[in-house]
């Protein structure tokens, strides 16, 4: 994940040009990808739509190439999105000031903060339906990333089956056709023909009543107020 100022102005600026959601310098979501049931914890695999996974979080930094730059592959399918994100490295690279300018965009399973915001559950004003079309759309390019990694390596997919490795092994599968996604990208070799960039892994975190922070809330509600107004 980019931490110098120069590099994360410019992260800003592409952004920005999506949909014109100002100091983004990257959006956050997980996806899930199936494997066959483990023999150690097996009930600890079963996700939310009853199917054994791994479910890895993914940070996209947008460079206009829809490359992924920070993955955290390790938890089991039945552990929730944010608490993923609540013991990331990733997180403590905000917490502690490491990166000190940004935010993350993340939907509404992820906790409001001053560093990650999130859609506002249920909007009163134009200006704040304003704000959620514009985090939607800037946002919807970590699923777009997750979609074409998938197309691209139709194993993760399950539309391609079930992994039948380890859970470890699953996870080193990840994290390896993610390298292998953005020399892709760096490379600019195109997905095969006939693939449909979509991510069958999503699996739509489940949405609680807003874990309001004050200050993740007052950050929302001035650039609400300060930015989407007109």
């Amino acid at each position: 994940m980019p931490v110098d100022v120069v590099e994360l102005n410019k992260i800003k600026k592409d952004f920005y040009e999506i949909a014109h959601f100002p100091n983004t310098v990257g959006a956050i979501d997980c996806t899930h990808i199936r494997m066959k049931a483990p023999t150690i914890d097996e009930h600890l695999y079963v996700n939310r739509k009853n199917y054994h996974s791994i479910n890895i979080q993914g940070v996209h930094v947008c460079d206009s190439t829809l490359k992924i730059l920070n993955i955290v592959a390790r938890w089991p399918g039945s552990t929730h999105d944010a608490f993923i994100w609540s013991n990331s490295e990733l997180k403590r690279l905000f917490v502690n000031g490491t990166i000190s300018e940004g935010w993350l965009l993340g939907d509404s399973g992820y906790p409001l903060r001053p560093w990650l915001l999130t859609p506002v559950l249920n909007p009163n004003s134009q200006a704040e339906e304003r704000y959620n079309t514009s985090h939607i759309l800037t946002r919807n390019v970590i699923e777009r990333a997750f979609g074409v990694l998938k197309a691209r390596f139709r194993c993760l997919d399950s539309s391609g089956g079930t992994l039948l490795y380890s859970p470890d092994k699953v996870c080193k599968i990840f994290v390896a056709t993610a390298v292998l996604h953005n020399m892709c990208i760096i490379d600019r070799i195109p997905l095969p023909e006939g693939c449909d960039p979509h991510d069958n892994g999503h699996i739509r975190a489940q949405q609680f009543a807003e874990n309001l922070n004050g200050d993740g809330e007052n950050v929302r509600l001035r650039l609400v107020n300060e930015f989407f107004r007109h």
